[in-house]
């Protein structure tokens, strides 16, 4: 019994109707399936038949006059490819010249397979029309997402950014006339299509973001529903925006040269008001969490930087359905994150740039001022620290050496610690004019502008104490007295 098919035909007749001239491509599908099914390819695939199949294929690729059958034909060349892999070079050579103008519209082929089988032709042959060619064909693809996802993928790899990509899809939609009764409801569901495998392909492609990313995105899903009108549906308005998040998600977590430009985030406000404006629906508390995220994160970098941007910042106001948890999300950030710099820190707990008066030099020299009398007294500490470290220093370390080695090191550096301890503070005294006046146990000439008596009788000559602070004159006298001494 002869073997038949689904098709009912059995392997000859099949295999006659395939290498037939005149078979429609229609009827030289069936013949193919028909072939395929009884396993006749690809052990037969060099049938002289076969062979004639294949050669009428091509002819009607290039030649056919219906442009239905050109778009069949080149179809059907693809899937003999896929069904014998080693013919695949060959075919796609012979297919080349077919390609040399642009293709008659997708939409003339109705069998999803067949869609799909000429997108992997476009996806595997150059042409300098092919890019809008298969930017239209996603764009008014009503059904074939196996299709349209090869076409996004081809799209991709013949553009030179992703946001290139996004305006030749822009371009695509705003020609787009959906002619239904409600073409903003099936602009956005065609739209969130679009995005949902632009999504998936972006996962595996290293295109770079290219120039006015967010500028592009946001056209590419504004612009259509500007021409057509907005969705009505609320689930059409849900499901574009829905997409839209998580694309911006994707492309600021893929690409990170955008994650803090602000425009990136443009079309999320676009969404919000699409979505009535006031709140967002609950159906989006999640892909808008993912968004919040990434802001912050965003927001985080530049404050590592010391950057701050008002504008990026305001996102937030987009994401968070009220102002508050905008506010609360910033300054749980800054609150998390010491390591930032103050200036950082308060703008995101205030929300703004505050305006911080510049202190006068006279108010500035003022707070300088009255931090002398510490630094006088801290060089009055440093020599005297210093007199007992040279005293100290020879016997210290040389009886350390015999008795106990061990410390000897420790003790040397702690000597040296307070040699350069001392020298900081009259660096400190020097660069503020500071000098200290008498030293202790010095009889000086009593004078109640540089000193204070404490016990015994006034003289005209006692003994100093307590230096006293005083700020040096440009020709080294006495000048003004930071801090009295003490004279007894």
């Amino acid at each position: 019994m002869a073997t038949t098919t689904p098709n009912n035909l059995d392997a000859a007749a099949a295999l006659a109707r395939f290498a037939d001239a005149g078979t429609s491509p229609e009827d030289r599908r069936e013949a193919l399936s028909a072939l395929s099914a009884t396993k006749v390819l690809p052990k037969q695939a060099d049938d002289p038949a076969i062979e004639a199949g294949r050669r009428h294929l091509v002819d009607q690729a290039r030649t056919a006059e219906k442009p239905g059958y050109r778009l069949l034909a080149i179809a059907e060349c693809i899937r003999l490819t896929q069904i014998v892999n080693r013919w695949t070079p060959v075919m796609l050579d012979q297919l080349r010249p077919a390609f040399a103008e642009p293709l008659p519209n997708m939409q003339l082929l109705t069998n999803g397979n067949d869609k799909l089988n000429l997108a992997r032709a476009c996806a595997q042959i150059s042409a300098p029309w092919l890019p809008d060619y298969l930017a239209r064909s996603i764009v008014e693809e009503p059904a074939a997402d196996k299709a349209r996802a090869e076409m996004v993928v081809a799209l991709l790899e013949r553009s030179n950014s992703l946001a290139q990509t996004l305006q030749r899809l822009a371009t695509a939609f705003e020609a787009f006339r959906p002619d239904t009764q409600a073409p903003g409801d099936t602009m956005a569901r065609r739209q969130a299509r679009t995005l949902e495998v632009l999504r998936e392909a972006l996962l595996d492609s290293e295109i770079e973001a290219g120039d006015d990313l967010g500028v592009a995105l946001h056209e590419c899903v504004s612009a259509p529903l500007a021409t057509v009108g907005k969705p009505q549906e609320d689930k059409a308005q849900i499901d574009l925006c829905r997409q839209v998040l998580l694309l911006v998600h994707d492309i600021v977590r893929t690409r990170i040269s955008v994650v803090a430009d602000p425009t990136m985030y443009r079309v999320v406000d676009y969404c919000r008001r699409l979505s009535g404006g006031r709140s967002w629906p609950d159906e989006l508390k999640k892909p808008l969490e993912r968004l919040i995220t990434d802001v912050t994160e965003a927001l985080l970098l530049l404050g590592r930087q010391g950057q701050r941007d008002q504008a990026l910042l305001a996102q937030l106001d987009v994401l968070c359905n009220n102002s508050d948890r905008a506010r609360a999300v910033a300054r749980e950030l800054a609150a998390r994150h010491p390591e930032l710099n103050e200036e950082v820190r308060d703008w995101l707990e205030h929300g703004r740039v505050r305006t911080v008066r510049r202190a006068s030099e006279s108010a500035i020299e003022a707070a300088a001022s009255s931090a002398d009398e510490s630094i006088g007294l801290s060089l009055q500490a440093a020599r005297k620290a210093r007199l007992l470290r040279d005293t100290l220093r020879e016997p210290l370390v040389s009886s350390l050496e015999v008795y106990d080695p061990g410390l000897a090191p420790a003790a040397q550096e702690l000597l040296d610690s307070v040699q350069a301890l001392a020298v900081q503070v009259e660096q400190a005294a020097a660069l503020r004019g500071l000098e200290l006046y008498g030293t202790p146990g010095e009889e000086v000439e009593m004078s109640t502008k540089l000193f204070i008596m404490v016990g015994g009788v006034p003289r005209q000559r006692m003994l100093v104490k307590q230096p006293a602070i005083v700020r040096k004159r440009t020709d080294g006298g006495v000048g003004d007295v930071v801090t009295k001494g003490l004279v007894e």
